[in-house]
């Protein structure tokens, strides 16, 4: 007799919120008195699953990465990239699970432990997350820059917050952004912030690159694209 395990429709109003079985091969989805049965895939899927869902096209845009499915590609735990054309992918940055639909029936969350990064795709931009184990094992960094001299993440904290108004209040989520710098050779790293003392300050190996670098941009705005260009300047 097959083995079944109840989980939660409420996929999409918070993390996945399932009850997680890695032993059975059967999902039964009860929702408003109706029960589907959710399959696993076939022995091939590479990964090891979290939890399945029903299917859904489109997405809080505060919750996750994308607001659709876009293309993308894994590379797993014993370093093998796994790209397969019936693969689609979002992100959740609350709970910081890579979902996959293999067959835009089912949702699927795989465990974050059975692979090392992963690249979404949007058209023409690619964005890149991996495990940093001089920073944070256990997050997903995107990588802005990534070179053996310095290498620059990024880490998207998403949360709650409560917005006034003159007549009414409501909740909404909101993205804090955190950067790190990871120094030659991968020995330690910096938290850095936009601003030029931080960037002066945790930068100090470079102070005359630093200098030059300012120098050379007196007016701009520091942002994330003038940090990723500093980044790239320190590394010639």
């Amino acid at each position: 007799m097959s083995k079944f395990i109840l989980i939660s429709a409420a996929l999409f109003t918070g993390s996945l919120g399932l009850n997680r079985n890695s032993h059975t091969n059967d999902f039964l989805l009860q929702h408003s008195n109706v029960q589907l049965k959710h399959k696993i895939p076939n022995d091939s899927f590479p990964f090891k699953i979290n939890a399945i869902a029903p299917y859904i096209d489109y997405f809080n845009d505060g919750q996750y990465f994308f607001n659709k499915w876009v293309k993308g590609s894994v590379v797993s735990s014993n370093n093998i990239e796994i790209a397969n054309d019936t693969y689609f992918f979002n992100y959740d940055k609350i709970s910081n699970n890579l979902l996959i639909t293999t067959d835009l029936k089912q949702i699927i969350e795989i465990d974050k432990r059975e692979f090392k990064s992963f690249a979404l795709k949007d058209g023409s931009n690619e964005y890149r997350f991996e495990h940093n184990l001089v920073i944070d094992n256990k997050k997903f960094f995107q990588v802005l820059v990534r070179n053996d001299k310095y290498s620059l993440y990024k880490w998207t904290l998403t949360k709650l917050r409560k917005k006034e108004t003159y007549n009414a209040s409501f909740w909404e989520l909101v993205d804090a952004h955190f950067y790190y710098v990871v120094f030659p050779n991968a020995r330690f790293y910096k938290k850095i912030s936009l601003k030029k003392k931080s960037i002066e300050k945790n930068l100090a190996t470079e102070p005359e690159k630093i200098d030059a670098y300012f120098s050379l941009h007196p007016y701009n705005e520091i942002d994330e694209a003038l940090l990723i260009d500093l980044i790239n300047y320190l590394n010639k």
